[in-house]
């Protein structure tokens, strides 16, 4: 038998009589019984109801997705124009094609930095408005160009 600990309340000297810890198989399932096999793994975390992921924090419309494609392009654009003009040898030593490279990447830069702060804010901000307004999503809104 284990040691008792003197720190434990059950065994002090004003300690109420009878007063132990309740064992293991008293306590209650925590799922109702028949409900689900115990087997079976929980769903994700994302689709448990109570915990919204983020993805349901950020909405999203078919014309915000078309212009996070151009973003994800514009992106591209940029990491490529970087790695060439700066490993290959040949466009290294060249000034004019570091000239053009760096054109190139400001321009992507500044065409990403426009769609993600300008374009893609205002149609999310129009979408949370018309949601919290009661309205249907637009499918295909206005073009920003």
């Amino acid at each position: 038998m284990a040691r008792r600990s003197p720190m434990n309340e059950r065994y002090g000297k004003n300690a109420k009589i009878g007063s132990t810890k309740r064992s293991a198989s008293s306590a209650k399932p925590k799922r109702e019984i028949g409900s689900a096999p115990s087997g079976k793994p929980s769903p994700a975390p994302a689709a448990k109801k109570g915990r919204p992921s983020f993805r349901d924090a950020v909405p999203t419309s078919p014309e915000i997705k078309r212009w996070r494609l151009i973003w994800w392009v514009l992106f591209g654009i940029m990491v490529a124009n970087a790695l060439a003009t700066n490993f290959i040898p040949a466009l290294r030593a060249n000034a004019t094609a570091q000239q053009v490279g760096f054109a190139i990447l400001l321009a992507s830069f500044a065409g990403s930095i426009y769609i993600e702060l300008v374009v893609i804010r205002r149609l999310r901000k129009e979408l949370i408005e018309q949601q919290r307004s009661g309205g249907k999503a637009k499918q295909g809104g206005k073009s920003a160009s």
